[in-house]
């Protein structure tokens, strides 16, 4: 193999960063939505950028992370497991839309091990928005 062919290769697997994250919420944010959940499917190490799409102001981000999510949930939970942890964080956002959109993804992702996050969000929580989404999360998860 030629040695310039083999080194672009090996830079493009190692993109990181920034960067990354702007072109994949810039392809998002364009429309390319089953594109985006392809790469997840392929790179599913890339999920923890779920919790930064629903941090975005962005409509399509959000609804994108939200349909990631929904696909992984139908073919494999397991990878979603890892950004629980993230989403709880969340759930201390200042951001009313943030903790809402948080507990909604917890509610889809349905993780036993988020239910007592969202029990004591509901205790913090001042919103009566969020904290009727809160209940109808943990409702769900019973």
């Amino acid at each position: 193999m030629d040695k310039g062919i083999a080194d672009k290769d090996s830079n493009f697997n190692n993109w990181e960063g920034e960067a990354f994250e702007k072109l994949i919420f810039d392809y998002l944010d364009s429309g390319y939505l089953e594109n985006i959940i392809t790469f997840f499917e392929h790179e599913p190490k890339y999920l923890h950028l779920i919790p930064k799409m629903l941090s975005e102001e962005k409509l399509r981000l959000k609804v994108g992370a939200f349909a990631i999510i929904e696909e992984f949930k139908r073919k494999n939970n397991e990878f979603l497991k890892t950004i629980v942890p993230t989403l709880v964080n969340l759930l201390r956002s200042s951001d009313r839309n943030i903790r809402g959109d948080a507990v909604y993804a917890l509610e889809i992702i349905a993780d036993p091990e988020s239910k007592q996050a969202l029990v004591e969000a509901l205790e913090r929580e001042k919103d009566p928005q969020v904290r009727e989404l809160i209940e109808e999360a943990l409702r769900s998860m019973k």
